[in-house]
């Protein structure tokens, strides 16, 4: 009796343990499958855009893509994904990680896991030069473009509560509403402000005013519950700063010789959480 408990109870333990689900190990399927799938954005030079000429997908956050996708051995597979649509994306799996501007915040960090920071944004406002707007308090109270799901918005909110955000579906939409004076003022990161003004040259009167809304600290994004594929993307971040790769993405963008003559201050590091 005792011996044909014991066999029906070892019978019953393997069934259940054939037919459990394995933990899925999202680094090991990235490597098996020899692709990391990137979700980055097409509209938003110079981080993802669509090059006019070959029509490939390039930019800062695809060279960093690309970069952890070396360090990793496999290849990088590029998918578009929208502002408002970069998490859900992540969470239902359809992407491996995002770079796509992702800017640290308490509440995304609640949904997905954050890789070390590979670019540190100043979030800040334009206006029209001939405005009598001269500084960032000014705005309270006044109409602001935004980008709909930014991480700009949060910034104003808590900045400018009094603002009246304006959302858009893209940046170059929010920052035609301030240059059709829809708007009173339009928010961005300093860099793609920057670059808006240089197109729309020294008719546009547009200018950046200070101080800025915040500060603001960019990382890949990581499906939650995946400690080998986050242990990873760091170490390839890492090896990407210590190799100079990291300072090369950020000259070639955004550096001396580019129209936004920026200086890299800041280096792959962990995110402040607190």
């Amino acid at each position: 009796m005792k011996a044909t408990f014991k066999l029906s109870f070892a019978v019953l333990t393997c069934a259940l343990a054939i037919a459990a689900p394995a933990k899925a190990d999202q680094l090991a399927d990235i490597k098996a499958r020899g692709t990391l799938v990137c979700g980055v954005l097409s509209n938003l030079e110079p981080f993802g855009f669509q090059d006019p000429n070959t029509r490939e997908l390039t930019g800062y956050d695809v060279d960093f893509c690309k970069g952890v996708a070396k360090v990793l051995g496999v290849k990088p597979e590029l998918k578009v994904v929208s502002l408002e649509a970069r998490v859900p994306e992540l969470s239902q799996g359809r992407v491996d990680v995002l770079a796509a501007v992702l800017g640290y915040t308490p509440a995304r960090a609640e949904q997905i896991t954050f890789s070390d920071s590979y670019f540190v944004s100043e979030q800040k406002l334009a206006v029209k030069g001939n405005s009598s707007y001269k500084q960032r308090d000014d705005l309270a109270g006044k109409r602001i473009s935004t980008i709909k799901g930014s991480s700009t918005q949060n910034f104003l909110q808590k900045t400018l509560p009094t603002a009246q955000l304006v959302s858009y579906d893209d940046a170059p939409s929010a920052f035609m509403a301030l240059v059709q004076s829809k708007v009173d003022g339009f928010g961005l990161s300093e860099t793609m402000l920057r670059r808006f003004i240089a197109k729309a040259g020294p008719s546009g009167n547009i200018q950046v005013i200070t101080p800025a809304l915040g500060q603001e600290a960019w990382g890949l994004g990581i499906k939650k519950g995946e400690p080998a594929l986050e242990k990873a993307v760091n170490t390839a971040l890492a090896d990407m700063e210590k190799s100079g790769e990291a300072q090369q993405i950020f000259d070639k963008w955004l550096g001396a010789k580019t129209m936004y003559q920026m200086k890299r201050e800041f280096r792959v590091q962990s995110i402040n959480k607190g």
